[in-house]
């Protein structure tokens, strides 16, 4: 798949967003799940979905299904917490979430311990392009321009930290209409735009 998208759309991974476990067994109809809860609740939303998989996989209707599993990052203790601990596939914006920055360093939610443990439990960081849009959208609103920019920088220090790391990044737009879809060239230049090689960029857009 080239993308991680909140409704189905052909060529991309469907998530559900969910806040709860009764979120979870309302509707299994999807690809996978995008977890926006406490650290508590996102454990125990992911305990639930492995209580019920045999082998790795759901049993549905027509068989067993493997779902995906992506976790909105937090501050950096709540990070650590889910790469460490919990079984997700990919950690979304871990750079959102973040305090402030200090003269040597962003604080973009993410270091080289966490990155590196990420490499090691195969969990990919992604970069949620819509929300950044949403963002860039709002450079006129008193602030909106300084808080945007603080974003891309973060990022931009986080794709250095998983090179260096040699953890996977993936750009994914997620949204809920075509209308708002960001298409496959329009991620790999923003991906160049923040400074990826071109492998990096080529990546980028695997799911």
């Amino acid at each position: 798949m080239k993308d991680l998208n909140l409704f189905r759309v052909k060529d991309s991974i469907y998530l559900r967003e969910v806040s709860s476990k009764a979120d979870v067994l309302n509707d299994l109809d999807c690809d996978g799940f995008l977890i926006r809860s406490s650290e508590s609740e996102a454990r125990r939303i992911i305990e639930s979905l492995n209580s019920k998989m045999r082998d790795g996989r759901w049993q549905v209707a027509g068989g067993r299904k493997k779902y995906i599993i992506a976790l909105i990052g937090g501050d950096d203790a709540f990070n650590r917490r889910a790469v460490e601990s919990l079984k997700i596939d990919y950690l979304v914006s871990p750079e959102a979430l973040t305090g402030y920055d200090n003269l040597k360093q962003r604080d973009s939610g993410l270091n080289h311990v966490v990155a590196k443990m990420a490499k090691d439990k195969d969990v990919k960081i992604v970069v949620d392009m819509g929300d950044i849009r949403r963002l860039m959208s709002r450079l006129q609103v008193a602030g909106g321009r300084l808080q945007a920019s603080r974003r891309i920088a973060r990022v931009m220090q986080n794709i250095r930290i998983c090179r260096k790391a040699g953890c996977g990044i993936r750009i994914g737009s997620f949204v809920k209409s075509k209308d708002d879809i960001v298409d496959e060239l329009g991620r790999k230049a923003f991906g160049v735009g923040l400074g990826m090689s071109s492998g990096e960029v080529r990546d980028a857009i695997r799911f």
